[in-house]
């Protein structure tokens, strides 16, 4: 086996490492290719938190719950709000051009996977994201348990 550093991973093979301190008090960590496909381990913070609500008009993620569980919101037209909650082992891929958030309970840790053709300006936010925040934010970690 001969090792890769983080320098040699980017300039000979396009691929970037990158961790973040998020806002909501998430750990991300990032592999990421330059076609943007790759993949995020991500540690929820002290308080379970949102994330911000957004779409992808071409790439997919794919989440896999590593501990503890997650819930999605999805917004499917102005006013078809869905909620999905997933456990321990649970995967779950997001469906294109579809609002969807994600609420991680302190303790949860997902690995998230991005695949499929990235165009420029995949990660969008609009109306349609700005609602699903409003509306995801407002419900409470209980409310999310239950629909489980």
């Amino acid at each position: 086996m001969i090792a890769i550093g983080s320098r040699n991973a980017f300039e000979r093979y396009g691929i970037k490492a990158y961790h973040s301190a998020m806002p909501n008090g998430e750990r991300r960590f990032r592999l990421v290719d330059r076609d943007g496909c790759g993949y995020v381990r991500t540690e929820a913070g002290q308080e379970g938190a949102w994330q911000k609500s957004h779409l992808h008009r071409t790439m997919r993620e794919t989440y896999i719950v590593q501990s503890g569980w997650i819930a999605i919101a999805l917004l499917k037209g102005a006013d078809n709000l869905e909620i999905k909650v997933f456990k321990v082992g649970d995967i779950w891929t997001t469906p294109p051009e579809v609002a969807h958030n994600v609420y991680m309970p302190s303790g949860a840790v997902t690995h998230v996977v991005k695949h499929g053709r990235n165009v420029l300006d995949d990660w969008v936010t609009n109306a349609d994201t700005e609602l699903l925040d409003q509306l995801s934010k407002s419900l409470t970690e209980e409310a999310l348990r239950s629909a489980s």
